[in-house]
Formats: C-alpha cells, sequence, structure tokens
C-alpha cells in the first residue's frame, strides 16, 4: 500500500509542480529583447556558371563556339574565365582568380591573379590588374542578387537560374547556373 500512496503523491507532486510552471508563464510571459538592429543574412552567389550568349549593342549574338566561359564561385573563391575573338579576329581573354566576402550590403574582392589577352584597349597579354577598391555595394531584390565586382566594369546579377554580367555600351554576358 505505501508504494501506491508514494506513486500518487509523485504523480501529484508532477502535475502541481507542471500547474505551477503554466500558471507562472501565464502571469510572468518572457519579454522579448526590444528590437534592433539585425545583421541580415548573406544572400547566396554559390555556384558554377557557363556562358551561354554575349550580346552586343546593336543586338548581335555571340553563341559558342565563338565565345567561351566558366565563372564559379564557391566558399568564398572566385574563378573566372572567358575567351573570345575580337571584332579584328584577334584573340581575347580574361581569367581571374580570387578570393571574396559576401554581406547582405557589400561584395568585397581580392584578386590573386588576373591574366588578359587583348582587351582594356591593351594589345597582347598582360597580367596587371586594374586597380580596385575593396568593396562594392550589393542590392538584393526579388532573388536577384546585384553587384560590380571591385575594379571591373561589369554589374553581375545573379539569380537562381544563372547571372548575367553587362558592361554598358559594351555588351550583356548570359551565363546558366550548372549547380
Amino acid at each position: 500500500m505505501k508504494k501506491s500512496v508514494f506513486v500518487v503523491c509523485a504523480w501529484a507532486g508532477g502535475a502541481l509542480l507542471g500547474f505551477s510552471g503554466l500558471v507562472w508563464a501565464a502571469y510572468y510571459p518572457q519579454t522579448a529583447p526590444a528590437p534592433g538592429p539585425m545583421a541580415a543574412a548573406a544572400p547566396d552567389i554559390t555556384g558554377t556558371f557557363e556562358l551561354v550568349k554575349r550580346v552586343l549593342p546593336d543586338g548581335k549574338e555571340i553563341v559558342p563556339p565563338a565565345i567561351s566561359g566558366l565563372y564559379t564561385n564557391s566558399h568564398g573563391r572566385r574563378n573566372f574565365n572567358v575567351a573570345w575573338t575580337d571584332k579584328d579576329g584577334k584573340p581575347a581573354s580574361l581569367s581571374i582568380i580570387a578570393t571574396y566576402t559576401l554581406t547582405a550590403d557589400k561584395y568585397c574582392e581580392t584578386i590573386e591573379f588576373w591574366l588578359q589577352n587583348n582587351i582594356g584597349g591593351k594589345p597582347g597579354v598582360s597580367n596587371e590588374a586594374p586597380p580596385t577598391k575593396d568593396c562594392s555595394p550589393v542590392t538584393v531584390k526579388d532573388g536577384v542578387v546585384t553587384f560590380s565586382p571591385p575594379g571591373e566594369m561589369v554589374v553581375v546579377s545573379i539569380d537562381k537560374y544563372g547571372l548575367t554580367a553587362t558592361a554598358a555600351g559594351q555588351f550583356a554576358d548570359h551565363w546558366k547556373k550548372l549547380r
């Protein structure tokens, strides 16, 4: 008989503790901290992109194999390669290896390797990267992340399907996301 009284008392004590916890929560609710500036999550630009076409200001489209490119962003590393034949029939290309950080409001980049061929008004091969500022502003609207890599002449817009890199008055490159 003593065991059953003990069991009843244990259940009653547990119920009383549970009930008192509910009453306390009802009368003394937890107050949330006052809203303040919270850091928004960084947008995601991770992926590998393949160049599909380049559209020139006159509407002409250049497609592979006349132009070829691959662009990868992963774990704060950027690898960019694009090659084409310019209007004079000369081969042109640009290769970049860089590290980057991305927050909700800025894209920062450090170029580790730069190699260009017949672009930017410089004939021949050059490994002289353009002067850069370290960061540029980022906007995010309707799932599209837009920024201009520091020191470059393009504006990049990335969404879940691909990216567009636009150099005003020169071209708009369209890339599809591979993964």
